[in-house]
């Protein structure tokens, strides 16, 4: 069994590699809150060890100078990871959010692209049905945007999951025979959930979604996303988050008025990861809303891609 493979890669490297053993082990000190915003919640988590990925500088010259540390070359000593297909390697992320915590870079020191890759996505979630599949953009909280990367959480902590079966949250914009489009309402942060147990749609579906939205939000390398995935119940569940910039203005900021609010998947999912206390502590649903309304899909852009995906 695969999902067998990962929890004995995992209890070996916790024996085995100093590094992740260490900050594995830090994770039973962070600290966790909770806001309650009408229908939905939003987690917090103070986790100090986090603050390289945060404040990661993810420059095209500051890549340049460093070794990438997802080349199996430059991995720290005693890290290893398991084979996944012919393209992949899986490795525990010495730097964790979650008790189990995996990343999937390509065996090759290629750009973090989702092109020809979504169906990798699809085959993980498939091939590891305890775990949520996540791809962070290169502008939208990758921390390494120059070597190809998934993530993979368990189920059921990040908050997202239980919303998108949340009816009361739930608009559903496409509804046809084999799959369904939707979003979720008054939810701080704009999102699109395809649904649907026919795998075989799903590339050309993905595809014209991200070709609406790569029309009005910003594109370089790719349109700006986040982007999850999860199988369960026969079907997949895809969760596009269209985003207008990296991080806000208040991560610029000096003084009392910065906040080290950076967002990837894990935050658009719902589970804020604060490294500094004082941030921990002055969240509360009003910031959170400031803070993803300059990151997220901005309101005209956002009408005329859910304009567009109700016409598919």
């Amino acid at each position: 069994m695969k999902q067998d493979k990962l929890i004995q890669l995992h209890q070996q490297q916790l024996r085995n590699f100093e590094l992740a053993r260490k900050n594995f082990k830090a994770l039973g000190q962070v600290v966790y809150r909770k806001l309650s915003a009408l229908d939905f919640h939003i987690a917090l988590q103070y986790n100090p060890a986090r603050m390289i990925s945060t404040n990661a500088n993810v420059a095209p010259e500051a890549l340049k100078a460093r070794p990438c540390f997802l080349c199996k070359e430059h991995m720290p000593p005693g890290q290893e990871g398991i084979p996944y297909g012919e393209h992949y390697h899986i490795f525990i992320n010495p730097y964790p959010i979650f008790e189990k915590h995996f990343t999937v870079p390509s065996n090759t020191h290629s750009p973090q692209a989702i092109d020809n890759r979504f169906e990798d996505m699809l085959n993980l979630a498939f091939d590891f049905q305890d775990y949520t599949i996540f791809y962070n953009g290169p502008e939208c909280g990758a921390s390494a945007p120059d070597h190809f990367h998934f993530q993979m959480a368990p189920r059921h902590i990040m908050p997202l999951e239980e919303d998108t079966e949340n009816r009361q949250l739930t608009d559903t914009l496409c509804r046809k025979e084999f799959y369904t489009i939707s979003t979720l309402k008054e939810y701080l942060r704009k999102v699109l959930i395809l649904k649907t147990g026919e795998r075989r749609l799903l590339p050309g579906l993905f595809g014209q979604i991200r070709q609406i939205i790569g029309k009005y939000i910003p594109c370089q390398q790719e349109p700006m996303i986040n982007l999850l995935c999860w199988y369960a119940q026969d079907q997949w569940t895809v969760c596009i988050f269209p985003r207008s910039a990296r991080r806000p203005r208040q991560f610029y900021a000096e003084g009392e008025e910065k906040i080290m609010f950076s967002p990837g998947c894990v935050d658009m999912a719902g589970l804020i990861i604060t490294p500094r206390e004082e941030d921990f502590r002055r969240y509360n649903i009003p910031l959170l809303s400031d803070l993803f309304g300059q990151i997220t899909a901005q309101p005209s852009a956002w009408q005329e891609i859910i304009t567009q995906i109700k016409t598919l």
